[in-house]
C-alpha cells in the first residue's frame, strides 16, 4: 500500500512535468506549520534557480495543472513558493481503513536482507551494571524496528567469556576451594553437575583475584597460565568454566527479561576462538601483519585521516589474543553461519576508535568485498541530575539490578493499589517501570548523553512512558464503555480539525518507522507517540463519545480511538515497552 505522501508526490510530479520542469526529485511532506495545509511541496524554490524564474510563478503554474480528483481538497500557494495541500476528508477516511490493517501486522514484506545486531555485551562473572543499560534498550528497539521493516534480524548478545578474566575466575575459585576435582589433573571421573560457587560468590571472586594479581606478579602469571590452559582445552578447567558460565548467563537472562530484552543468539567470544587460526592465516596470506614492539599488528591508517588511527593489535608480544582479534574472528564466524548483509554494533562512544580499527582490518582482509556493511553506533552516557554518570549514593558504579529495583519502587509509590490484587499490582508496576526506564532513554538522541531524572520520568504527565501507558489504558477503557467491537469498524466522518489531524498523524507511521530504521533513531518513534497521545487528549476532551446520540458519529469517533490505540501500541512495542489493559 502506498504512503499518502507518495500518492500526493505522484500527483505533483505529473503537474511539474506538464509544466516542463524536472520532476525527478519532487517530494511532498507533512506541513511543518499547523494551519497552512496538511502537506506541502517545497520544490519550486530549488527549481527557481535552475530555470531562473520566480518560485512563486513556478508554484502557481504547477497548481493550475493539478487536475480535479477525489484525493486533494484544495491547493494554496504561499510565499516564497510553497505549495500547501489539503487532503479530501472522504478520501482520507477510506484510505485509513486499509492503512491501519498494515499497522497491525507483525512485519512488512521481507526485504530479503539479513542483519545482525551486536548488543548487550555482558562479561561472565561480573554483574550487569548501569553501563549495560543503554546497549540493551537501544539494541532491542533497533532490532524490533528492523524486523518490522522486513529484515531478517538476529540479535547477538556477544558475551565476554574467554579472556584473561576467565583464568582469574578459575584461579580465584581454586584459592577458595583448592580440593575441587576440577583442579586435579589426574581426575578421570564425572564432574559435579552443579556449579561449586553461587552467583553472589562468582561476582566477588573476579574483583578479589584482579586486585591480588595487580599486587602480586606471581598471581598474575598463574592467572595467565590458567587462561592459556583453558583456551587449550584442559579438561577440568573447561568443565568448571562451563558451570560458572551457565549460572552467570542464567542471572543475566533474568535481568534482561525484566527489561523485555531478548536475544536470538547467545554466543560469546569463546565461540569465535576456533576461528583465530584461520584469521591469522588470512592476515598472513594478505601480508597484512607487521611486528611492532614484539606485537603483531595491522596498519590501518589512511592518508585522509584527520586524527591518528594507531595500528590494530592482533596478538600481544606474549601471544595473547586481543579484543580486535576476537571481533574479527566473530565477523568471520557470522559470515560463514549467517552471511549477513550488515552487522550493527552498539557500545558506548569510547569504543569508536576500536571499531574503526576492526572495520578497516576487515576491509583489508576482504571480508566486506561482497558489500556487507559494518556499522558502529556509539551511544552517550546516562547521567544523574548532577550531570555525571549515574552512580550509587556512595559513588560506586550502580548494578543494573539496583537501578531496576529503584525504578520499580518509584513506580509502585505512584500507583493507587487499594482495590488491586497483588498479581495485578505487580503487572502494573512492571509495565510502568519498563515504560519509565525505556522511554526516558529512547526519547533522547542515541549518540548524546542524557540526564535520567527518576522523579520526572516516572510522572504520568508530560513526555514520559507512564503518560503513554495511561493514554493506552484510557482509550481501552473508553472503547469498553462504548461497547466497541473491532470487527465492526464504522466509516469515519471527519467533522472537526482534531479528528483529521489524528488521522494524518497516524498516516505518518510507516515513514516514521522507516526513518527511525535508516537513521538508527528510536527517538523518532517516541516523538510520534507523544504527539499522537497529546492529540488524543485534545480529542478526548472535545467530545462526549460515550453519550453521543448520533450513532454514525459515535461509531466514527470510536474508530478513531481504535486507530489511535493500534498505532500507539505498535509504537510502544517497537520501543520494547509493554502495554496493559488497566491502571
Amino acid at each position: 500500500m502506498k504512503e499518502l505522501n507518495e500518492i500526493l508526490s505522484e500527483i505533483l510530479k505529473q503537474a511539474f512535468n506538464e509544466c516542463g520542469y524536472a520532476s525527478n526529485n519532487i517530494n511532498v511532506v507533512p506541513c511543518v506549520i499547523e494551519g497552512f495545509g496538511d502537506f506541502q511541496c517545497n520544490n519550486a524554490m530549488p527549481l527557481a534557480k535552475e530555470y531562473k524564474k520566480n518560485p512563486l510563478v513556478i508554484a502557481e503554474e504547477v497548481v493550475n495543472k493539478i487536475n480535479n480528483n477525489n484525493i486533494i481538497e484544495k491547493v494554496i500557494v504561499a510565499k516564497p513558493g510553497f505549495i500547501n495541500i489539503y487532503v479530501n476528508n472522504d478520501f482520507l477516511s477510506e484510505y485509513m481503513q486499509d492503512f491501519v490493517k498494515n499497522i497491525n501486522v507483525d512485519a512488512k514484506n521481507s526485504t530479503g536482507k539479513t542483519m545482525i545486531i551486536d548488543y548487550g555485551g555482558p562479561n561472565v562473572a561480573k554483574p550487569l551494571h548501569i553501563g549495560h543499560l543503554r546497549s540493551a534498550i537501544i539494541g532491542e528497539s533497533l532490532k524490533r524496528i528492523a524486523k518490522y521493516v522486513g529484515h531478517n534480524v538476529l540479535g547477538d548478545i556477544h558475551i565476554g567469556d574467554w579472556g584473561r578474566q576467565m583464568g582469574m575466575v578459575i584461579m580465584g575459585i581454586k584459592r577458595k576451594y583448592p580440593n575441587l576435582s576440577y583442579f586435579d589433573e589426574n581426575f578421570t571421573g564425572e564432574y559435579p553437575t552443579e556449579c561449586p560457587v553461587t552467583i553472589q560468590e562468582l561476582e566477588n571472586i573476579y574483583p578479589q583475584e584482579n586486585l591480588l594479581a595487580k599486587e602480586n606478579p606471581q598471581v598474575m602469571e598463574e592467572d595467565r597460565r590458567a587462561t592459556f590452559e583453558l583456551q587449550n582445552g584442559r579438561r577440568g578447567y573447561v568443565e568448571l568454566w562451563k558451570r560458572f558460565l551457565k549460572i552467570s548467563i542464567d542471572d543475566v537472562k533474568k535481568i534482561y527479561k525484566q527489561l523485555n530484552v531478548d536475544f536470538e543468539l547467545w554466543l560469546g567470544e569463546s565461540d569465535a576462538h576456533p576461528y583465530i587460526p584461520r584469521l591469522l592465516e588470512k592476515l598472513q596470506d594478505k601480508d597484512l601483519l607487521t611486528v611492532s614492539e614484539g606485537a603483531m599488528v595491522v596498519n590501518v591508517e589512511k592518508e585522509d585521516d584527520k586524527i591518528t588511527i594507531p595500528p590494530c593489535i592482533i596478538l600481544k608480544s606474549d601471544g595473547a589474543v586481543m579484543y580486535a582479534s576476537t571481533d574479527l574472528a566473530t565477523i568471520m564466524q557470522r559470515k560463514q553461519d549467517y552471511n549477513p548483509n550488515s552487522i550493527l554494533y552498539l557500545t558506548d562512544n569510547r569504543q569508536n576508535l576500536h571499531f574503526t580499527q576492526v572495520f578497516r582490518v576487515a576491509e583489508k582482509m576482504g571480508l566486506t568485498d561482497d558489500g556487507m556493511k559494518l556499522e558502529h553506533i556509539g551511544f552517550g552516557t546516562m547521567n544523574g541530575k548532577d550531570g555525571k554518570p549515574y552512580k550509587t549514593r556512595d559513588g560506586q558504579v550502580m548494578k543494573l539490578s539496583t537501578l531496576i529495583n529503584e525504578v520499580k519502587e518509584k513506580a509502585k509509590n505512584k500507583i493507587k493499589s487499594d482495590d488491586v490484587s497483588k498479581e495485578k499490582l505487580d503487572e502494573i508496576v512492571d509495565a510502568v517501570f519498563l515504560a519509565t526506564l525505556k522511554f526516558a532513554d529512547l526519547s533522547n538522541t542515541v549518540t548524546k548523553d542524557y540526564i535520567f531524572d527518576i522523579d520526572k520520568f516516572s510522572e504520568f504527565e508530560g513526555k514520559t512512558g507512564p503518560y503513554l501507558l495511561y493514554t493506552v489504558t484510557r482509550i481501552k477503557s473508553l472503547l469498553s464503555k462504548c461497547g466497541f467491537n473491532e470487527n465492526n469498524i464504522g466509516k469515519i466522518i471527519i467533522k472537526e480539525n482534531i479528528e483529521k489531524q489524528i488521522l494524518l498523524n497516524i498516516c505518518a507511521f510507516n515513514n516514521t518507522v522507516n526513518n527511525a530504521h535508516n537513521d538508527k533513531a528510536p527517538n523518532y518513534l517516541c516523538d510520534m507517540a507523544y504527539k499522537l497521545a497529546n492529540m488524543f487528549s485534545t480529542f478526548y476532551a472535545s467530545f462526549n463519545i460515550v453519550n453521543e446520540k448520533d450513532l454514525s458519529l459515535k461509531q466514527s469517533r470510536m474508530s478513531i480511538c481504535y486507530y489511535t490505540l493500534l498505532t500507539l501500541e505498535k509504537l510502544l512495542y517497537l520501543l520494547g515497552i509493554k502495554t496493559i489493559d488497566k491502571m
